[in-house]
Formats: C-alpha cells, sequence, structure tokens
C-alpha cells in the first residue's frame, strides 16, 4: 500500500495513540491505584514511572532495530503485548508485579508501537501535515480517556475500568495491522550515508527535548499556580480539561498550514514566542475563566509547534534513526523540566515553573531557527 494512503496515514495515527497510552492516563494512576487497590502514593508513582520509562527505553532502542525488523509483525507483537498486559494488570494485587507488568506493557507494547508509528509518518511525504493528525488524535484521545476512564473505575469499583477499554482499542488496532508496511521506505544511499546527515534531525531533536522541558516545568505545577491565584483544585482541574479540547484546534491547524505549503519557520516562531508570553502571564490572582482562556492559548500554540517540529526532525533524518528518539525525548523533557523548575522553587517559588518554560522555550526557538533556515536551504 502508499504510504501516503489514507488508510496507511489511518494506521500510523491509530497505532500512534496506542503508544500514548501511559502518558494519557498518567495523572488518574495514582489515585485509581490508591482507592482501587490500596497503594500508597509512592507505590503508585512507581507503577506509571515504570510503564513510562519503558516506553522511553522502547523508543531510544528502536535506533538499532528499526531498519532491520518488519513492522508489520512489530506493531502486531507491540499490539498484543498492551492488550494481553492491560488484561494481566488487572488481575494483580501486589505493587511489584503490577509495577513489572505496566514496565512490559510500556516496553514491549506502547513503546514500540510509538516507534514505529512515528516512523511512519515520518515516512510519508508530508509529515508535518500528518504529525499534526497525529497530535490532534492523541489529544482528543486524551481528553476522552480523562473524561471517561476514571468513571468507569468508579463504576466496576475495578482498575479495570481504566485497563480493559485500553485493552480494547488495542485489539480494535490489530485490524489496521496489514496496512502497516514492512519496513521503511527506500532512500538515496549517498544521502542517507552523508557526514552531515545527522546534524539537522539531532539539532532538531535537541530543540525538541528542551521544549519539553519547558512544557513538562509549567503543566506539571499549572494546578498548583492556579491554585494559589485563587482557584480551588477542581475548578483548576475543569478549566485545564476544557482548554485540552479547545487545544486540537493548534494540532489540526498545523496539519492545514503543512498541507498549504506554509513552511515551518512561521509558523513554529510564532508559537513559541507565544507559548513564552502566555507562560509569564499564567501566575499571580487568576479567575477561572481566565485561566482557561491562558492556558487554551497556551496548549493551541504548543500543539501548533508539534508536528512542525516532528515534522522537521522526521524529513531531516535521512538514515530513518533519529526520528525514532522523538518519544524518548519528548518523554524525557516532561520529566527533567519539572525537576530544574523544583530545584530553584525554595528561592522563586511557583514562578521557578514559569521561567522555566521561559528559558527552554527561548533556547528552544534560538536552536530551531537555524535550523529551519538550514532546512529551507537543502529544500527539506
Amino acid at each position: 500500500m502508499d504510504r501516503n494512503a489514507p488508510l496507511a496515514i489511518v494506521t500510523a495515527v491509530v497505532v500512534s495513540v496506542v503508544g500514548v497510552f501511559g502518558l494519557m492516563t498518567q495523572p488518574m494512576v495514582v489515585g485509581v491505584y490508591a482507592d482501587m487497590l490500596g497503594f500508597e502514593y509512592q507505590q503508585g508513582g512507581n507503577v506509571i514511572i515504570a510503564e513510562i520509562a519503558g516506553g522511553a527505553l522502547a523508543s531510544i532502542l528502536a535506533m538499532f532495530w528499526i531498519n532491520r525488523v518488519n513492522w508489520r509483525v512489530a506493531v502486531f507483537f507491540a499490539l498484543v503485548c498492551v492488550a494481553a498486559g492491560n488484561v494481566l494488570a488487572t488481575l494483580q494485587t501486589d505493587a511489584q508485579i503490577v509495577t513489572a507488568i505496566r514496565f512490559a506493557v510500556g516496553f514491549l507494547g506502547q513503546g514500540t508501537a510509538f516507534a514505529i508509528g512515528i516512523s511512519m509518518i515520518g515516512n510519508t511525504s508530508d509529515p508535518d501535515r500528518n504529525f499534526g493528525f497525529v497530535i490532534a488524535a492523541q489529544v482528543g484521545f486524551g481528553v476522552l480517556a480523562m473524561a471517561t476512564l476514571r468513571p468507569l473505575v468508579d463504576s466496576f469499583g475495578s482498575i479495570g475500568g481504566m485497563y480493559l477499554p485500553l485493552a480494547g482499542v488495542a485489539v480494535i488496532g490489530l485490524a489496521f495491522v496489514r496496512y502497516v508496511p514492512s519496513g521503511p521506505a527506500q532512500k538515496d544511499h549517498q544521502l542517507a550515508e552523508g557526514d552531515g546527515s545527522l546534524a539537522l534531525p539531532v539539532a532538531g531533536l535537541v530543540a525538541m527535548l528542551i521544549w519539553c522541558c519547558g512544557l513538562g516545568a509549567i503543566w506539571t505545577f499549572v494546578e498548583r499556580i492556579a491554585v494559589a491565584g485563587g482557584l480551588e483544585s477542581a475548578q483548576a482541574l475543569g478549566s485545564l480539561a476544557i482548554s485540552s479540547a479547545v487545544a486540537i484546534v493548534g494540532a489540526l491547524l498545523a496539519a492545514t498550514l503543512a498541507a498549504k505549503g506554509v513552511g515551518r519557520f512561521l509558523p513554529v516562531t510564532i508559537a513559541l514566542l507565544a507559548q513564552i508570553a502566555v507562560a509569564w502571564f499564567i501566575q499571580g490572582e487568576i479567575t477561572f475563566w481566565e485561566l482557561v482562556i491562558k492556558a487554551s492559548i497556551f496548549q493551541v500554540f504548543w500543539n501548533l509547534t508539534g508536528p512542525f517540529l516532528m515534522g522537521a526532525i522526521a524529513a531531516s533524518d535521512t538514515r530513518g534513526k533519529v526520528a525514532v528518539l522523538i518519544p524518548a525525548a519528548q518523554t524525557s523533557g516532561f520529566f527533567v523540566g519539572p525537576a530544574i523548575a523544583a530545584g530553584f522553587m525554595d528561592s522563586a517559588g511557583l514562578s521557578a515553573a514559569n521561567l522555566t518554560a521561559i528559558v527552554c522555550c527561548a533556547i528552544a526557538l534560538a536552536i530551531f531557527i537555524p535550523l529551519a533556515a538550514k532546512l529551507k536551504a537543502a529544500n527539506i
């Protein structure tokens, strides 16, 4: 099948959505395990850390096998692991066993699926547009998961309310395996082996890592910032749920602009500058609707940046070994960023999260501007 055929792109989107199950359920895992199985907060935290770490490790190791294995077989294996692992997790009550299972689901299942999904999109003729579809689908699924999975847990009185629907989605994904390419597209050998072939995608990956550090810093503490500004926790979370739904617009806008042939420089530059500005204003006294508006603007530009940055990495990655590290860069950023911000909170308070986001977005922009110029000059 043509890699640019609608069914092939839909398949890549489905596989990529399965790849972020861990991130989509992250906010609810600790509470679900505490309420349903009596886990300590640290034990619940270890469960989700193991799952996300497994996915990140799979992304890193994928660079060694992504051009060697049959993608169709790998996706089938990954989806089966996700489905079976989610079912198996519902049958366990021991914290250590559950943690081991979730690591395996992240490593063998979600991380493998995400790496191939990213590579499938990277091998299309318009990765910027198609990454927009991926992010829109991931955000949309995340909003749906947040709205439905916790109520299902409470309704069934079991963690199965969270994991069995995800297992079902993975099983549905098996119907799309036939549309997965067997491997990467053939590329020009001399270009792929050129001395500078890794410089551009690695620069893009570094920009993404630093940018995600900034996102992770402010997004981890935004609820606390809102509470310090006068909102109740439930109000803050409600406003963020609304903004997350609105944010799908950013990814769809990226897809539209890319389809119309708009270059990466202007959208990403405007988006990063907007994130810098809004990050400064998400602090101090704040009302519910102020947070909805500010968080929506921030997330719309967040989701506008991602597809173009991911597309830049994938389009310039002639060896096909750097783009698979995108999930690891994203995940690492969302862990490192909060740690950086937390390190300055004794002296700067919660504003350390805002400042970390501003600095990281500015550094990412400084890396991206010359990168975009080189990509344009190379007609990439």
